[in-house]
């Protein structure tokens, strides 16, 4: 471990020496102004939390090792809200006046913060490739803790300076926060650092500990190009207005079944008992209860059942892009069953620039009301959007566990299942409303083709894989992920039901969106479930 704590050290000294705090000190701007780089956190920021809870710690810590990387993990996970309350006493919502969709756009489509949505997945990556050894997480979590420590010694700086110049406490970027980022793993120093490492660990802490600071340089390097592109010149990042995608015909054959899953293509040994249990939960998630609100409540209009849970798939919808693009797809093809996957994910990322547009088009920013800082409290914090997140969490790990394009395929296959009786009922309401008012909701008018790429030829058929015989194994490793699946859109059906019962945003009221309800009584999870491979207990798939 020595060598992995040496090379923290000689990385954290070049990471100071990065060009971002050059600015940070220079009198480039005010000093009144040096902070209002923070938007292009935020990406990172909010999702730290998530990381920190569903990634980096052991559901159930197994010795004194995994116990002190927990113990880290309790803190770190607290520093979103803090970045919020610092997002306040900055005047963010003023200087930015970004509303809902503004926010929405930034932390999930917007080009300034696609290398942090990238960041995000490559810190989830460190946790799967990591194999849940102790060792090796401390190795690649050190080096993160280091990174945070570089960036807090110099920019507390600033927010001290500004803190005796106006009054006004900074908590996020000042001291309180270096206090709580001593430069390491918290309670480690004496039980990590003379600890050995085999042949087996020691490249991989090695290389996941480099690739942690090569993250955080590349993150700096974002940092100081937004601060000079819109700090120095005083502006913020707009929202461009994008026309919805022209309609279009199906790229399908014409008479071809709309759902994949129900063609009639050659299918292998054990295939067919994936495809089997996939059929029975599809069958079975179309009765929820839900669905029947959707359906037969009569006292509420179309557009206002719409507006009642929309906000609660934020995550699951925007989301659904990086999960396709960094969890799914393959970073280098080798072969065509890779190829398949990756094109297939070529069609998912674009549902949620969809989504964004019937936000707009439905009038969910003047229903909701909502500053940047209220959307980012509502999406990475809420207690409810909580369950949301967990289970996306479940399902990147899911997806980056399980390389092979067979257990891949079965992912998506249970992905989009899932959503087809969500559509079959939501449309019909979308449909009313787009004739009452004169809208576009292609996303939840199920027209989600319009926006895929314009291909020369036809896909393969998805029968290069389901032709193909899987082990026992992988068939079970299937099956248990469309469980899972399931269970989690059972579980956020069942949110969405509640939150949609008792209007939970206040549409339609004057109260406006009053984020909080009643207290319900909390469940245990279904997906409580520990998918984090450990050197020291069998792998288990979730």
């Amino acid at each position: 471990m020595r060598e992995v704590l040496d090379l923290k050290a000689q990385r954290k000294e070049r990471l100071l020496s990065h060009p971002f705090f050059d600015w940070a000190h220079s009198d480039a701007v005010p000093l009144e102004e040096r902070l209002l780089m923070a938007p292009i956190m935020s990406v990172f920021v909010m999702n730290f939390r998530d990381a920190n809870k569903w990634f980096i710690r052991y559901p159930r810590p197994l010795n004194e090792l995994e116990a002190v990387i927990n113990g880290n993990t309790l803190e770190d996970e607290t520093h979103s809200a803090l970045f919020l309350e610092n997002w306040k006493t900055l005047g963010l919502d003023e200087h930015l006046g970004w509303r809902a969709s503004d926010t929405l756009w930034w932390v999930f489509l917007a080009d300034e913060t696609e290398p942090f949505r990238r960041f995000v997945m490559d810190f989830a990556r460190m946790t799967v490739e990591d194999g849940g050894d102790p060792l090796i997480r401390f190795a690649h979590s050190e080096s993160a803790e280091a990174c945070g420590n570089a960036f807090f010694l110099k920019i507390s700086e600033v927010a001290s300076a500004l803190e005796q110049k106006t009054g006004i406490r900074h908590r996020y970027f000042g001291s309180h926060h270096l206090d709580r980022e001593p430069g390491h793993v918290l309670e480690s120093p004496g039980v990590f650092d003379h600890q050995e490492l085999d042949a087996r660990q020691r490249p991989l802490a090695v290389e996941l500990a480099n690739r942690m600071f090569d993250i955080f340089t590349e993150m700096f390097t974002c940092f100081l190009r937004y601060s000079e592109s819109y700090v120095n010149r005083g502006v913020s990042p707009r929202r461009p207005d994008v026309a919805p995608p022209s309609r279009r015909p199906q790229q399908a054959a014409e008479g071809a079944p709309a759902l994949e899953i129900e063609r009639e293509e050659p299918v292998a040994l054990y295939h067919k008992d994936v495809h089997s249990i996939l059929l029975e939960k599809k069958a079975q998630a179309a009765r929820h209860p839900f669905y029947t609100w959707l359906r037969e409540v009569s006292d509420i209009s179309p557009e206002h059942k719409l507006q009642r849970f929309i906000p609660m798939w934020i995550g699951d919808v925007m989301g659904y892009r990086e999960l396709n693009r960094y969890a799914v797809r393959y970073r280098t093809v080798t072969t065509p069953q890779e190829a398949l996957i990756n094109r297939w994910c070529d069609d998912l990322e674009t549902h949620n620039g969809l989504f964004l547009n019937d936000w707009i088009a439905l009038g969910m920013d003047e229903a909701l009301g909502w500053q940047a800082r209220e959307t980012l409290k509502f999406c990475f914090l809420d207690r409810d959007v909580d369950v949301h997140r967990r289970n996306m969490c479940t399902f990147v790990k899911l997806a980056m566990g399980n390389p092979k394009p067979a257990l891949r395929y079965w992912f998506l296959e249970a992905m989009e299942a899932s959503g087809h009786a969500f559509f079959e009922n939501v449309k019909d309401l979308a449909h009313v409303v787009e004739r009452q008012k004169g809208i576009r909701l292609d996303y939840l008018g199920d027209r989600h083709e319009v926006a895929h790429p314009v291909r020369e030829h036809r896909a393969e058929s998805r029968a290069i894989i389901t032709s193909e015989r899987i082990t026992v194994e992988e068939r079970d490793i299937a099956i248990g992920m469309i469980e899972t699946i399931f269970q989690a859109l059972d579980e956020q059906l069942t949110l969405s039901l509640e939150v949609a019962t008792s209007n939970k945003f206040g549409i339609g009221t004057d109260a406006g969106a009053r984020i909080g309800r009643p207290k319900r009584t909390e469940r245990p999870s279904p997906l409580l479930l520990d998918t984090t491979p450990n050197v020291s207990r069998p792998t288990k798939h979730a």
